[in-house]
C-alpha cells in the first residue's frame, strides 16, 4: 500500500514538474550566455551577453534595420508578476521600440497571436501595457508621455503584476533608482493561458539603435503575498475645511470612503472622504468645522483597507495649519536649479527648480505666484509653503518621476532653462518679486559637473545676498537634492563690507559704478559720490547688477582723469562700504593699433579648466573694452570674432583677463587679480599652436601673436596649466624671444597684474646694452630671462648676434644675418642650441653688424649665468 502510495505520488510530481519549471523564472545572465537555465529561442545570432556596468547584461546585436526576437518557455499568466531592466541607449521612435511579452502562445511573436505585452519606446516615448488578440493590439495602460525621453541611455526597471481578480498594474523605475512609480491599475479578464515570455525588437538604421538595447535581471513568478496594511505617509492641508491623506499603497475604496474610518483630535471630524481618481493612494477629508490657524492637529485612521483586505488598526499623524501669510523678499528663495540633466548621474533626465521657505514663522501658498524665465511666467497653483520647507517644482507631465519626492508641485510646464545661465525670477500672487537669480555656467566652479548631470545649489538660502559666491555645483552622488537640504548648505553670515569695482563711462553725462556685491538698494540712492576733478552727481539708479547708474550735473572732459569716492553706500547685509572706496575713470579715446596689446596666453589649460587672453593697456589713453572683439585665425584667415560684452575700462597700465569661467581661473591660479577678470565667451584656441587675434570695433587689427609650444621654456616638459607670459609689452609681439613660460614660483600663470617674466627693456646706453648683468634661467619668475638690447644711429645694418661660453665655445645663435632697425632688443633664456640649458658661468654676447658699403663693426658684452644651489 505505501508503495502504490509512493509510486502515485511520485507520478504526480513528475506530470506537474515541467509546469513548475516554465511556470517561474529568472535570468541575470551571470553565466554569460542565454543557452541554458533559462534557454532562450529565436533570433539568436542578434543577441550577445556582454559585461556592461558591472553585470553581464544581454545586448542587442543586429548590425542594421531588422525585427528580431528571443523567447522562452512560461506558462505564467495569472496572480503573477514580471520584472526586468531595459536601458535603450538611443532616441526611441516609431521604427525603434521594444516589446517585452509577459503572456504569448506562441514561440514566434512575429505571428499573429494571442497574449500581453509592454512596448519601451514609439513616437510618444512612453511605456505601454497592451493585449493582443488575434494579432490586433489595445493599449490598456500607459505611462505620461516623453519619459523615455533620452538619446543617449534609458535606464528603467519595469514590473507588472495581474491579480487573481484580473487587475493588471504597470510600474516603472525611472533611472533604476530603487523606487516604483504605480500606474492606476485596470482589469481585463482577456487572455488566461501562456506557453512563452519574450523581448521583440524593431530597430532601423539609427546609428545609436545598433547594438544600443540592454536587458538584464528578468524575474517571472507569482504575486507575493501582502499582509502589511496601508500606513500613512503625508497629511496635506488644502485649506481650513479640506485635508489630503497620503498612504503608502492604493487602498480599497470601500474602505477608504468611510468618513467615520478618521478622526481629527481635538474635537474634530470628517464629513466625508473620497478616494482620488487617479492617485488611488490619496483620500480627500472634508472636516466638520475649520481648522484654527497656528493650530496642531493629529489625524487617528482605523479600518482603511489596501487593495487585498490588509485593514489598518489605529494609526495616528500629527500636522499643522498654518494660516498663509504675504511674503516679503526672499522670504522664498529659489533654492536649486537643474538645467543641465544630461548626461544621467543619478538623477532623472528632467529639469526642475526648487523653492524653499526660508522663514521660521510664515507659512505661504503658492496660488497665484510665477516663475519666469524671461519669457511669459508660468502660473503656480495652490501648494501650502510651511516653514523651513522645500518643494520641487516641475512640470505635471513628471511628477511621476520623482515618486520618491514627496514636497513636489507640477505646474503646466517648466520653462526650459539655458544650461549656460538664465535669469529667473519668482513672484507671489501681485507680481512683487521675492527672489531672482541670474545664474552663469561658472557658477558651478567645476569643470567636470558644469558639463551635465548635477544642479546647482544655494549654499546658504537665508542670505539676504545671492549671487555668485553663494552658489556651487551640488556634491551629492546623485548630482543633485531635490526636495531636501542642499548637499553644501551652511548658514554664512556676510562680515565683508563691499568694495568699489570699477567704473564704466556710458556717455559723458552718465556712469555705472560697480561693487563687489549684490547691494542695497535704498542704501545707493542715499550714498555720496564724490569725484574729483570736482563734477557734482545727480540721481542714482540701482538698476544694474551690484551697482547703480549715477547721473552727473556736467560732462567728462576727454584727457582728463577722474576720481571716484563713494561713502555710506551698503551691501543687503548691511555691511558699509569703507576702505575700498576709491576708483580713477576717464572719459575713453577711441583705440588705435597697438594701444592694447595681447600680454598673456592660457591656451592649454589644465583637465576641465578654462582659457584666457589678458590684454595690458601700454597706450597713455583711456581706452574701453566695448566693442573691442577676440579671434583666432581658421585655414589662414581671421575667424570666429566673439565681441567683449563689458564697457570695463582699461586705463594706461591696466590689465585685464579674458575668461570663460573667472572661478575656474581663480581657483586654479589664486594670486589672481579677479576684479580684472570679464567672464566672457572665447573663440576656441587649440593645445600646441594658435593664433589670438584682438580687433577693434571697427574690425581692424590691434593685435596679434601666434603661439606654438615650442615658445614654452625648454626644461617645461608639458605646457598645461602653464600661461605664456609676454617679456617687454613694449616689444613687437611677434618676437618669439619677447614670450616666456610664467614661473613656477608665481604659480604658473599671473591672470590680473605685471607678468613674472616681465622685463623692461632698458634704453641703449650705448650700441649694445645687456639686462640684467646676472640672470638665473630656472623659471622662478627672478631673473629669468636675459634682455639685449641694441642702438644705431643709421639704418641699414645687417646683424649676427652668438653667444660663447668663458672658452669660446659657440652657446647659442641669437640671430643671423638679421636685417636690423635703428633700435631693437631679443631675449635668451638660457638655453643653448642644443636644447640644454647652459652651465652656470659667464658667458660674452657678441654681435657683428655689416651694412651694404661693406663695414663691420663688432659688440662684445659679458653676462654671467647663475643658477641655485639646493
Amino acid at each position: 500500500m505505501h508503495y502504490v502510495l509512493r509510486s502515485l505520488l511520485a507520478a504526480c510530481i513528475a506530470l506537474l514538474f515541467p509546469f513548475l519549471g516554465t511556470a517561474q523564472f529568472t535570468d541575470d545572465f551571470t553565466d554569460g550566455d542565454f543557452s541554458a537555465a533559462p534557454v532562450w529561442s529565436g533570433s539568436t545570432t542578434q543577441f550577445i551577453v556582454v559585461p556592461d556596468v558591472s553585470n553581464n547584461r544581454l545586448r542587442s546585436n543586429s548590425p542594421g534595420a531588422a525585427t528580431y526576437q528571443l523567447t522562452t518557455p512560461s506558462a505564467l499568466a495569472s496572480n503573477a508578476r514580471w520584472e526586468w531592466f531595459a536601458d535603450l541607449r538611443f532616441a526611441t521612435s516609431s521604427a525603434n521600440f521594444v516589446d517585452v511579452y509577459l503572456i504569448s502562445d506562441n514561440a514566434d511573436l512575429s505571428l499573429t497571436l494571442n497574449g500581453w505585452f509592454v512596448r519601451m519606446g514609439g513616437t510618444a516615448d512612453v511605456i505601454e501595457l497592451f493585449k493582443r488578440v488575434g494579432g490586433v493590439n489595445t493599449s490598456v495602460v500607459v505611462s505620461p508621455a516623453g519619459i523615455v525621453n533620452s538619446s543617449s541611455t534609458n535606464p528603467f526597471k519595469i514590473r507588472v503584476e495581474r491579480s487573481t481578480a484580473n487587475a493588471w498594474t504597470l510600474s516603472y523605475d525611472d533611472g533604476n533608482l530603487g523606487t516604483f512609480v504605480d500606474l492606476p491599475p485596470v482589469t481585463d479578464t482577456d487572455i488566461t493561458t501562456s506557453t512563452h515570455f519574450g523581448i521583440s525588437i524593431v530597430q532601423s538604421t539609427l546609428a545609436g539603435a545598433v547594438n544600443g538595447h540592454f536587458f538584464d535581471d528578468f524575474f517571472a513568478g507569482i504575486i507575493p503575498v501582502d499582509l502589511a496594511p496601508p500606513t500613512i505617509v503625508a497629511v496635506e492641508v488644502i485649506d481650513a475645511l479640506n485635508i489630503d491623506v497620503v498612504f503608502d499603497e492604493p487602498v480599497d475604496p470601500t474602505t477608504a470612503n468611510v468618513a467615520s474610518n478618521y478622526d481629527i483630535q481635538p474635537f474634530l471630524s470628517a464629513t466625508a472622504a473620497v478616494r482620488d481618481a487617479i492617485q488611488f493612494n490619496r483620500v480627500h477629508l472634508t472636516l466638520i468645522s475649520a481648522l484654527t490657524g497656528g493650530n496642531t492637529y493629529t489625524l487617528i485612521i482605523n479600518g482603511v483597507e489596501d487593495l487585498v483586505g490588509n485593514a489598518m488598526a489605529s494609526a495616528s499623524f500629527p500636522f499643522t495649519y498654518a494660516v498663509p501669510e504675504q511674503p516679503a523678499y526672499r522670504d522664498v528663495v529659489i533654492n536649486e536649479i537643474f538645467a543641465d540633466p544630461s548626461p544621467v548621474i543619478g538623477l532623472p533626465e528632467v529639469e526642475y527648480i526648487e523653492l524653499y521657505n526660508a522663514t521660521t514663522n510664515k507659512t505661504f501658498d503658492l496660488d497665484g505666484w510665477t516663475f519666469s524665465d524671461g519669457g511669459t511666467p508660468v502660473l503656480l497653483p495652490s501648494y501650502t509653503l510651511l516653514p523651513g520647507e522645500y518643494v520641487l517644482v516641475i512640470a505635471a507631465a513628471n511628477l511621476p518621476v520623482f515618486a520618491t519626492v514627496p514636497n513636489k508641485l507640477g505646474i503646466t510646464s517648466l520653462p526650459a532653462l539655458n544650461n549656460d545661465g538664465d535669469a529667473l525670477v519668482l513672484t507671489d500672487n501681485v507680481l512683487t518679486t521675492i527672489d531672482a537669480v541670474t545664474y552663469a555656467l561658472s557658477w558651478y566652479q567645476d569643470g567636470i559637473k558644469d558639463d551635465g548631470g548635477g544642479s546647482l545649489e544655494q549654499i546658504d538660502p537665508t542670505s539676504p545676498c545671492s549671487g555668485a559666491s553663494n552658489w556651487r555645483a551640488s556634491v551629492a552622488p546623485a548630482g543633485g537634492t531635490p526636495g531636501t537640504q542642499n548637499s553644501i548648505f551652511a548658514i554664512i553670515p556676510d562680515t565683508q563690507p563691499p568694495s568699489l569695482l570699477n567704473v564704466q563711462v556710458v556717455s559723458p553725462t552718465s556712469l555705472i559704478v560697480v561693487f563687489s556685491e549684490a547691494m542695497d538698494a535704498s542704501s545707493l540712492v542715499g550714498a555720496n559720490y564724490f569725484i574729483t576733478p570736482l563734477i557734482a552727481t545727480g540721481d542714482v539708479f540701482p538698476n544694474v547688477t551690484n551697482g547703480a547708474t549715477v547721473e552727473l550735473l556736467q560732462p567728462l572732459v576727454e584727457g582728463v582723469v577722474y576720481t571716484l569716492v563713494v561713502e555710506d553706500a551698503s551691501d543687503c547685509t548691511g555691511n558699509l562700504i569703507s576702505t575700498n572706496n576709491t576708483v580713477n575713470f576717464a572719459l575713453p579715446e577711441p583705440v588705435d593699433s597697438g594701444d592694447v596689446v595681447i600680454n598673456e596666453v592660457l591656451y592649454d589649460p589644465v583637465v576641465d579648466g578654462s582659457d584666457f587672453i589678458e590684454l595690458y593697456n601700454r597706450s597713455q589713453k583711456t581706452l574701453t573694452l566695448a566693442g573691442m572683439q577676440l579671434a583666432n585665425i581658421t585655414g589662414g584667415v581671421i575667424a570666429s570674432p566673439t565681441a567683449i560684452n563689458s564697457a570695463l575700462l582699461l586705463l594706461p597700465g591696466e590689465y585685464v583677463v579674458i575668461t570663460t569661467n573667472a572661478a575656474n581661473i581663480a581657483s586654479v591660479y589664486p594670486q589672481s587679480r579677479t576684479e580684472r577678470f570679464v567672464e566672457n565667451a572665447l573663440p576656441s584656441y587649440n593645445n600646441g599652436e594658435g593664433s589670438v587675434v584682438l580687433l577693434a570695433p571697427d574690425g581692424s587689427t590691434l593685435d596679434r601673436f601666434n603661439y606654438t609650444d615650442d615658445l614654452h621654456f625648454e626644461l617645461v616638459n608639458n605646457p598645461e596649466g602653464y600661461s605664456l607670459e609676454r617679456v617687454d609689452p613694449d616689444r613687437p609681439t611677434d618676437d618669439n624671444s619677447n614670450w616666456q613660460t610664467a614661473s613656477d614660483v608665481a604659480g604658473r600663470a599671473t591672470p590680473g597684474y605685471r607678468n613674472s617674466q616681465y622685463s623692461e627693456t632698458a634704453d641703449p646706453s650705448g650700441e649694445l646694452t645687456i639686462e640684467p648683468a646676472i640672470f638665473s634661467p630656472d623659471n622662478d619668475g627672478y631673473q629669468d630671462v636675459l634682455t639685449i638690447a641694441y642702438t644705431f644711429n643709421e639704418p641699414g645694418f645687417v646683424g649676427n648676434m652668438i653667444v660663447y661660453d668663458i672658452a669660446g665655445r659657440e652657446a647659442i645663435k641669437l640671430m643671423e644675418n638679421l636685417q636690423l632697425g635703428t633700435q631693437g632688443a631679443i631675449s635668451w633664456d638660457g638655453i643653448m642650441d642644443g636644447g640644454s640649458l647652459a652651465r652656470m658661468g659667464p658667458y660674452i654676447v657678441v654681435l657683428e653688424v655689416f651694412d651694404l658699403a661693406g663695414n663691420v663693426e663688432k659688440y662684445k658684452k659679458t653676462v654671467t649665468l647663475a643658477h641655485r644651489l639646493d
